[in-house]
């Protein structure tokens, strides 16, 4: 059974049991806090959850860190959530394509946008290795596919009827676009449900940045998560 924790207007999780057990013991969770589990309907303090089961002490070793990584924000004292999901050490999950945003729209510039199409392949890739159902790929493949295909289109219709070949390719224009979206839709959630369950950091995607900057912003999130996986410090998701 899966639980929520909330505290002023935060929510996180979801966590296991076990996972509160840890949080409290570290300091990370308060008795105080409210929580509720997937079936129930209202908050109940911590303490009536934990009950009388043994919370488990930290290993001696933790208590020499000096930060624990947070969404958004480092650990500093008992109890400190500042607004992201209690600390979460990296695991043992894939490690995002690592490369700046910034270079991915530089370099689609001068190639003409081929390296951008190229990078998203590259992304829904990497979702389809954490997430094996994910549409997000094929959908993708198929919305790049239809823009190389409106051109071949619109260029051997040209020569029958010029009308003809400007209706039809932009129908596939149209077409790919709208699967395009869908694909970077389905991408965001499965980004999101992963990282929530399997790896919790509490992410949480804009539908606007995903609408209009997809690539980028998703890239964005991909570095930070790689870097949370080489140095154990999770930056803010800004």
């Amino acid at each position: 059974m899966k639980y929520y924790i909330r505290r002023d207007l935060n929510e996180f999780g979801p966590y296991t049991l076990a996972d509160l057990q840890r949080y409290v013991a570290q300091g990370n969770i308060l008795l105080t806090d409210l929580t509720r589990s997937e079936a129930m309907t209202d908050w109940v303090p911590v303490s009536q959850v934990i009950g009388n089961i043994p919370i488990p002490v930290p290993a001696p070793a933790m208590q020499n860190v000096g930060t624990q990584a947070y969404t958004g924000a480092a650990y500093t004292g008992p109890g400190s959530l500042f607004g992201s999901a209690p600390a979460v050490a990296p695991t043992a999950g894939p490690t995002p394509p690592d490369f700046p945003w910034a270079l991915v729209l530089l370099i689609g510039i001068f190639t003409c946008g081929l390296f951008i199409h190229a990078w998203t392949i590259v992304e829904a890739a990497f979702v389809r290795k954490i997430k094996p159902e994910s549409k997000g790929l094929l959908l993708v493949i198929i919305a790049i596919a239809g823009i190389f295909g409106s051109v071949i289109v619109s260029g051997v219709l040209s020569g029958i009827d010029h009308d003809l070949a400007s209706g039809v390719s932009l129908l596939v224009e149209l077409a790919a676009a709208v699967l395009y979206l869908v694909g970077m839709f389905q991408i965001k959630g499965d980004l999101e449900e992963y990282y929530n369950s399997v790896e919790p950091i509490n992410l949480r995607l804009s539908g606007v940045m995903t609408f209009f900057f997809s690539v980028y912003y998703f890239q964005h999130h991909f570095s930070r998560i790689a870097q949370w996986k080489k140095t154990g410090v999770l930056q803010p998701q800004g």
